[in-house]
């Protein structure tokens, strides 16, 4: 089964935010390169099969039935859900971020 993947506008603006970020203030254009290269794997394993990601280590957010991808090395978390065929990302932040408050 192949799951449709939708990026909501508020995920893509965190994501702008974290690339900016890379790119002009730590100056750093090859880690802004190399993290969205992670998403993309992310991108394609959800799109594959959702469910082989865990549920939120945020209790709040795993009883709203949030799963959580993390990138290999960026220390960078992807927010979803699934509901029928759809994954749903929801925000994309640094693992130590408060996020639940950002979503």
């Amino acid at each position: 089964m192949t799951y449709n993947l939708i990026v909501t506008e508020h995920a893509d603006e965190l994501l702008d935010n974290i690339l900016n970020y890379l790119i002009y203030q730590l100056g750093s254009g090859q880690a802004a390169r190399h993290l969205l290269d992670e998403i993309e794997r992310i991108y394609d394993r959800l799109v594959e099969n959702p469910l082989q990601f865990t549920f939120s280590r945020d209790t709040y957010l795993a009883e709203r039935v949030y799963h959580e991808a993390v990138t290999e090395y960026m220390n960078y978390v992807i927010v979803f859900s699934v509901k029928a065929n759809i994954v749903n990302i929801v925000g994309i932040f640094h693992q130590l971020e408060n996020y639940r408050k950002k979503i």
